[in-house]
């Protein structure tokens, strides 16, 4: 019986979510967030938002305007249907989509690499450039000349 409280209690401990500090990021440099990876141009920036044991969340600003992203390293295919086969970072982007009154615009790695990026207003062409350029990896992966980056931390 003590075992399953024990397994109980670390069971809560793990889906517990901690509070994060949000922190500003400012490019130009090579972000690495929990599975985006995104070369900021001068001028963009990323606000780190929350995250959890698999993905993060965090904002992302510049000329294009201002995105959502929800980052995850252990994901399965997006819903919907792709829009823009594997490109040369070798991944997808779905179609945009409406989910929970906001416009959605996920990419996706093939493997279990994904982020989706969400806005009130409907994905314009510039922010849709501008996640084309993101690249993804995925949990036991390591980027690359990563200067701003986001790490799990249990405290």
């Amino acid at each position: 019986m003590s075992l399953r409280f024990c397994l109980i209690g670390c069971t809560v401990a793990v889906l517990s979510a901690v509070p994060a500090m949000a922190s500003v990021l400012d490019g130009p440099a090579r972000f690495c967030g929990y599975s985006p990876v995104i070369d900021l141009l001068p001028g963009e920036r990323v606000e780190t938002l929350d995250s959890g044991i698999h993905g993060g969340t965090f904002r992302w600003t510049g000329d294009f305007g201002s995105l959502e992203a929800n980052g995850i390293g252990w994901a399965s295919k997006p819903k919907g249907r792709v829009a823009l086969g594997q490109n040369g970072k070798g991944r997808v982007r779905f179609a945009q989509r409406r989910a929970e009154g906001q416009y959605v615009v996920a990419i996706w790695n093939g493997a279990h690499g994904a982020a989706y990026f969400s806005s009130a207003d409907p994905i314009t062409k510039p922010q849709l450039a501008a996640i084309d350029r993101v690249d993804l990896f995925e949990e036991g992966q390591q980027p690359e000349g990563c200067s701003l980056r986001t790490i799990f931390s249990w405290e």
